[in-house]
């Protein structure tokens, strides 16, 4: 699959790195408005002046929109006149109009549209979906999630805290994460009732976001998204069965997955310790798990743009969406107090 990439920034760079890793990808074309920033990212790719001549290119069968989140709609909606598939990075954009918007550009022309959850692909996410999956922990109960950083120190621009480009705060940033693995262990949620919270640092977008969500059929999920987790970048998932238990953490990675005959019966812990990853990001930083979990990601969407199956654990257009509309509705539930209805997918 060779892929024309928009966006030459930070997460951009890291795609072109696994790209470079990829058996089944390759980057074929570059596009950024820095032209000597987008030419460092690959020799071998070709370098676009604009947008429009990369999408066209008969080089390009897919295109890697990594660009801050208020453009990835009109040029997603572009690839796909095109007759290009696309990844987008998260969020899928600002509102849920806007994801909207894109699926249905990718329906009518019968291209992929995927969105970059790679943390799907982290081990030990894999270990405690697979556990839920599989029965192993039993009936699923409850799922607790949180993920957390410093908030201001940690971002590069103020778009990246801009309401008007991202739609939101630690929701839409790294609490899209959690939204999204939730929703992929949990299933769908019906409802959701939430409070977003102004008190760190003073911006029109939250610091702190806390829901609550319950799919149709009862299984329950706590979210926590901070920007005010002083110890460091971190974040946690826990799946609570009536036989068991699965968790998984980072940073560092680590998995637990806790089985037991029966509920309260006797049990047994297996715990997964991942010291490769932990001595890889030691000398080349936590950009090379993501690398390796891109890499992962491309196999898929080669993948399904072939109409293979792959993993089967890519993030889909609907997705995408369907995290935004789940933080949207933290912030009406915040707004009213009350709680929040979804509809069913399309």
């Amino acid at each position: 699959m060779k892929f024309g990439l928009i966006g030459a920034g930070a997460i951009g760079a890291i795609r072109a790195s696994a790209l470079e890793r990829s058996k089944s990808c390759s980057l074929t074309a570059v596009h950024d408005l820095d032209e000597a920033r987008a030419r460092s990212l690959a020799s071998s790719a070709t370098f676009h002046p604009t947008v429009e001549a990369l999408i066209e290119s008969p080089d390009v069968e897919a295109v890697l929109i990594s660009t801050p989140p208020q453009f990835h709609e009109a040029l997603a909606v572009a690839a796909a006149k095109a007759g290009k598939h696309a990844l987008v990075e998260k969020p899928m954009a600002a509102t849920p109009d806007a994801c909207e918007r894109m699926i249905k550009a990718a329906k009518a022309a019968g291209t992929l549209l995927t969105v970059g959850y790679n943390q799907r692909y982290f081990p030990a996410l894999k270990v405690v979906r697979d556990a839920v999956m599989s029965g192993d922990i039993g009936r699923l109960s409850h799922v607790r999630a949180y993920a957390g950083h410093g908030g201001l120190g940690e971002f590069k621009a103020p778009w990246m805290y801009d309401h008007a480009v991202m739609g939101g705060g630690a929701l839409m940033d790294n609490g899209t994460h959690i939204v999204d693995l939730v929703r992929y262990i949990v299933g769908d949620p019906t409802e959701v009732f939430g409070q977003a919270l102004h008190r760190v640092w003073g911006l029109d977008v939250e610091d702190e976001a806390m829901a609550l969500l319950k799919s149709e059929d009862g299984v329950a999920a706590s979210i926590e998204a901070s920007w005010d987790e002083w110890k460091g970048y971190r974040f946690h998932i826990e799946a609570y069965g009536d036989r068991g238990m699965a968790k998984a953490y980072y940073a560092p990675m680590f998995a637990t997955v806790i089985r037991m005959d029966k509920p309260g019966g006797s049990k047994s812990v297996e715990r997964k310790f991942y010291p490769e990853s932990i001595i890889r990001e030691k000398i080349r930083g936590w950009q090379s798990t993501v690398i390796q979990a891109f890499v992962e990601e491309f196999d898929d969407f080669a993948a399904a743009a072939a109409g293979q199956q792959g993993s089967g654990r890519i993030a889909m257009g609907a997705d995408g969406m369907r995290a935004v509309q789940i933080a949207h509705a933290v912030y009406d539930s915040s707004r009213t107090g009350s709680q929040v209805k979804l509809a069913p997918l399309p």
